[in-house]
């Protein structure tokens, strides 16, 4: 039997945008944290920049950064927006017989959001990848899953945001056949190996 070919779509700021979503949770965040009396000035700046610029810092703390993801995700998920020209590219690729697996770190405890806003925009996935744990950092996680892909399809189009991410795969993998692209809102950058 002949192996296909996926599409494999990050989520996050690739299929659709959580500026907003994010922009939000850290309003709420920095709230409950300044009620709270809460010393950590480190998660403030943090948040101020998330405020400012819809982004979460490298180095942010873990436990808060899980409490804004949440809040981003769950509370305010209907301020995701989508990219709809990537979105229906997508549609007409998986409607000429490509299967399309969504890959992103957002963690299983997102799945019934996750699976929800798809279903919404009519997206036909064949798979949803969600780490059930975050032992990893999204890099390793995602250069394995990508691994564990290739060893499934004989063609792979791999759709990502950060280019960072491309290139960790890139580089520890070196997958024959896998494609990237860089994912800028409508436009599709191909990263060469």
């Amino acid at each position: 039997m002949e192996k296909l070919s996926a599409l494999v779509s990050d989520f996050d700021d690739t299929l659709f945008f959580n500026k907003s979503a994010l922009i939000s949770a850290a309003k709420d965040l920095y709230e409950t944290l300044l009620k709270g009396k809460e010393e950590d000035y480190k998660t403030f700046k943090d948040l101020e920049i998330t405020i400012g610029e819809g982004r979460v810092p490298k180095g942010f703390n873990k436990k808060w950064k899980s409490e804004l993801y949440t809040l981003a995700y769950v509370k305010y998920k209907s301020k995701l927006s989508p990219n709809l020209p990537f979105i229906n590219y997508l549609k007409e690729s998986v409607k000429q017989g490509n299967d399309l697996v969504i890959l992103s770190a957002r963690g299983e405890e997102f799945r019934e959001q996750t699976e929800e806003i798809l279903n919404k925009y009519g997206l036909n996935y064949s798979k949803i990848i969600l780490p059930a744990n975050h032992e990893l950092n999204d890099e390793d996680w995602k250069m394995l899953e990508v691994k564990k892909l290739s060893e499934i399809y004989n063609h792979i189009v791999l759709f990502e945001d950060k280019e960072e991410n491309i290139r960790h795969i890139i580089h520890n993998l070196k997958p024959g056949n896998v494609e990237f692209y860089l994912v800028d809102h409508s436009i599709l950058t191909y990263i060469t190996h």
